[in-house]
């Protein structure tokens, strides 16, 4: 019969999630992908109801370069503030409600990367092309309202444009991604930013082409899906400036 946890594994467990949630909001900020430094990355604590999300700091007009884990904060899937330092970001019902509909979510973010960005103000889909466009397959659906997403009907909202993909592009607003985990997440967000800037600079020259319908198969199964993830972390985690240091 399994026990539950001790109190200290818990915490032991949640200091390493604080850890690598705080990385990845330097990685972000370091990747230029939320222009002033304002969005969030969250994920689950296993075993539980509870989030882990990035406090309110930009009230205390600090940007995200220096994350650490004191800076994130524990919600429940309702929202609710449960402990940190600083209340929650508003958005907070964009990550909570994805949670409660998608159990296989572990990880979500919301950014303002400009060319996905520019993609939803112009109503255009952006399209899986290149060599990291085959997990947005068919296309990046995009979510028809532009005000912050600070209510659990709004984050509704995110959960029905998102379907079945893991990106969101919100119009006038930005993107929301998600994915199995914190490291992934990250890398989805620099893959859709890639992915719409690809797809712009081809619509430049002619007929912007999707991946085939058996190269996106292809992506999505087996070896090849779990390589899309790993044989890049190393990439972005250097971006860190924390890293190695």
């Amino acid at each position: 019969m399994n026990q539950p946890a001790a109190p200290q594994a818990i915490e032991t467990q949640v200091i390493a999630l604080k850890k690598r949630l705080a990385k990845v909001h330097r990685i972000i900020t370091a990747g230029g992908l939320w222009p002033l430094t304002k969005g969030h990355v969250s994920c689950r604590i296993p075993g539980s109801d509870r989030v882990l999300i990035l406090g309110h700091i930009h009230a205390d007009g600090r940007n995200l370069a220096g994350t650490d884990v004191d800076d994130l904060v524990t919600v429940n899937l309702e929202g609710e503030f449960i402990e940190g330092r600083v209340e929650p970001v508003d958005e907070r019902f964009a990550h909570t409600e994805i949670y409660k509909a998608h159990p296989e979510v572990h990880a979500v973010a919301h950014a303002h990367p400009p060319m996905a960005t520019a993609f939803g103000i112009a109503g255009v889909n952006i399209l899986p092309v290149g060599n990291r466009g085959a997990i947005f397959a068919p296309h990046v659906p995009i979510l028809q309202f532009d005000k912050q997403i600070d209510t659990p009907e709004r984050g509704r909202m995110v959960v029905q444009a998102l379907g079945e993909g893991c990106a969101v592009v919100l119009k006038n607003h930005g993107v929301v991604v998600t994915s199995d985990t914190i490291e992934n997440v990250c890398i989805t967000l620099f893959s859709l930013e890639e992915t719409a800037t690809l797809h712009w600079r081809a619509a430049q020259l002619g007929k912007v082409e999707p991946l085939s319908n058996s190269e996106v198969r292809s992506v999505m199964t087996g070896h090849r899906y779990e390589e899309f993830f790993s044989h890049v972390w190393g990439h972005y985690e250097a971006l860190d400036p924390w890293h190695r240091s």
